[in-house]
């Protein structure tokens, strides 16, 4: 047999044995990805709501235990070194039937609380969410309708389908200024593709159990599509120094200031609207809560920068005016702004942080202390002196509005 016939004959016998497997694992149903038990490994805090409701929006499966180390979980599944993993302990963490971290009992509760992930705070015990505490604080009933990677019109339609109770007069909704605005711009989009058809609002986690029984496909992952490293980026990227301290963390989100929002400001001034409205409806009190980014609750503290960061995050940044943006749109619309900011900044001066430190964005059990005393402290006049939704902000006046808001 010559060369070439035995390389054609060696490349004939290679795809038949290919296509042999191919058909093989199509027919066995073997599943390459397994997502089922990739999902399950991760804590339900990771990952995005499935269950659909309303005209767009999604939520939690209800009635939902898992058990484990929550952060540490989430970095295994994605590959970093176990020398990052924080000293963590495992807990369980449960969700109502609606798919929110509520007792399962509760019925009727006087405040209520939405938000995306720093509200739901999936990575802490019940005890320990600011919600939690900020219900101790203040005797009074809260429920917490927090969910991982939504944004402000996802959370209004939570308020509208799970929210209000015969008792509920305050609304707080918290504003994270790291993704909520990317959030709602994908929200619009959703909607809008739902709307033309071009969508289904279907069941996420039914459609997401369709196994990949290729193996063609599988090769092509590996060897093309980037890992879940190269999405995440390093475990930590800054060396952060407090005194004779230096502590290796996580940057992530630059917030933006008001003058590059573009079509962003439009987008959210008329979303805060719509959750105003509504609770206007309601008779109920709108509080806001502003959520800052590590990078914010960092800036006055040391901190220096990877060479291989991000570029985003190497190029130098000034706390912007997106805090101030925010409080005067509330102040047109007269919702109670209260910016956590400085507390959290003044925790960081103690021997504690706000924030989790190795890749973990999230606030620490202190950190959530801090933004339920805080909150606590603004709304306990409104409680001492009987609830009053007329009552109108005072923390911004008109001599302070600029030109350019509208």
């Amino acid at each position: 047999m010559t060369r070439r016939r035995k390389i054609l004959f060696s490349l004939v016998a290679y795809l038949f044995f290919y296509g042999l497997c191919e058909l093989t694992f199509q027919l066995i149903g073997f599943d390459f990805s397994n997502r089922t038990r990739d999902l399950e490994s991760v804590a339900t805090f990771y990952r995005i709501p499935t269950t659909p409701f309303g005209e767009a929006y999604y939520r939690r499966p209800g009635s939902v235990t898992w058990t484990g180390k929550v952060v540490t979980s989430q970095m295994r599944r994605i590959g970093y070194e176990a020398k990052w993993f924080p000293e963590e302990q495992e807990v369980t963490l449960q969700y109502d039937k609606n798919g929110f971290r509520n007792p399962t009992d509760l019925e009727d509760w006087e405040i209520v609380v939405i938000g995306d992930s720093f509200t739901e705070l999936g990575n802490l015990k019940y005890e320990d969410l600011f919600s939690t505490r900020l219900g101790s604080l203040m005797s009074r009933s809260v429920k917490n309708l927090g969910i991982s990677h939504t944004g402000v019109l996802n959370q209004t339609a939570c308020l509208q389908h799970f929210g209000i109770s015969e008792s509920t007069k305050h609304v707080v909704w918290v504003f994270f200024e790291g993704n909520d605005l990317q959030d709602l711009g994908l929200e619009l989009e959703r909607r809008l593709r739902i709307k033309r058809g071009e969508s289904e609002h279907v069941d996420l986690l039914v459609k997401s159990k369709k196994i990949q029984t290729s193996l063609t496909k599988a090769i092509r992952n590996v060897l093309f599509v980037p890992s879940r490293l190269d999405i995440y980026g390093p475990a930590v990227n800054a060396t952060l120094s407090r005194g004779s301290e230096s502590v290796r963390f996580k940057l992530d989100y630059t917030p933006v200031g008001s003058k590059t929002l573009g079509s962003a400001g439009g987008q959210l001034r008329t979303a805060i609207g719509k959750l105003a409205d509504l609770c206007r409806q309601r008779d109920l009190k709108l509080w806001c809560v502003y959520m800052p980014t590590k990078r914010r609750v960092f800036h006055s503290l040391r901190y220096q920068v990877d060479d291989d960061a991000a570029q985003h995050l190497r190029q130098p940044w000034q706390p912007s005016d997106l805090p101030r943006w925010l409080e005067l749109q509330c102040w047109f619309k007269q919702i109670e702004f209260v910016d956590v900011t400085s507390s959290l900044i003044e925790l960081n001066k103690s021997d504690e942080f706000s924030h989790n430190l190795a890749f973990d964005t999230h606030l620490s059990v202190a950190g959530a202390r801090v933004v339920a005393d805080s909150l606590a402290a603004r709304m306990e006049p409104f409680f001492e002196n009987g609830t009053s939704n007329d009552r109108r902000s005072t923390s911004v006046t008109a001599e302070r509005l600029p030109s350019d808001t509208e």
